[in-house]
């Protein structure tokens, strides 16, 4: 391996120079693995199929816990995604450093990016240093024997599993956009 301090970080510790090494021989790039995709084809996101999406802020910073107003924020753009993208938002909940929701259309990557992209501005206006989410999400796709009702009452539980609060139904940061009475639905079980 090749070392040298011209990328010194100011530390003793001599630093690798892989960069002057992949300019100077190229061809040793695609002896390193690529990035893992994580994404399903594009195609699956457009047959209409139910997800259960996490969306993490970067580096896990509680952007939600320090800024309530980007959480009303989140709620208030939450809850228009139906009516502008022909979304069903079965249940969502805001968490310190990630959000969670269950949704069901087609686009949905562009439905997450439009997310991401409108909060994103909002919480520059806050810490504008500071970037809001990871790259990506994380993303589950719901089997028909999957019982809807039971996930979203999982989903609805981060809290508490969070040790934030005792009873999900009183969690200000969760909802449903199919079941008004969502709370009434997680009595139930």
């Amino acid at each position: 391996m090749i070392f040298g301090t011209a990328f010194s970080t100011g530390r003793d510790k001599p630093r690798p120079l892989l960069l002057i090494l992949f300019i100077l021989h190229p061809e040793i790039v695609n002896r390193f693995p690529a990035r893992k995709k994580i994404r399903l084809p594009a195609a699956v996101y457009d047959q209409g199929r139910s997800f259960f999406i996490t969306i993490s802020t970067h580096h896990k910073y509680p952007w939600f816990t320090r800024y309530p107003s980007l959480c009303l924020e989140s709620v208030q753009l939450i809850k228009e995604l139906p009516s502008l993208h022909k979304l069903k938002v079965f249940a969502w909940c805001i968490m310190p450093d990630h959000l969670h929701l269950i949704i069901q259309g087609v686009n949905i990557i562009k439905v997450i990016r439009l997310l991401k992209g409108k909060l994103t501005p909002i919480a520059r206006s806050y810490e504008a240093g500071r970037k809001l989410w990871q790259r990506s999400f994380f993303d589950h796709a719901i089997r028909k024997e999957d019982s809807l009702r039971n996930i979203a009452c999982y989903l609805w539980e981060n809290p508490i599993r969070a040790k934030i609060i005792a009873e999900p139904t009183r969690y200000r940061w969760s909802g449903s956009e199919v079941w008004p009475d969502w709370r009434e639905i997680y009595n139930k079980g």
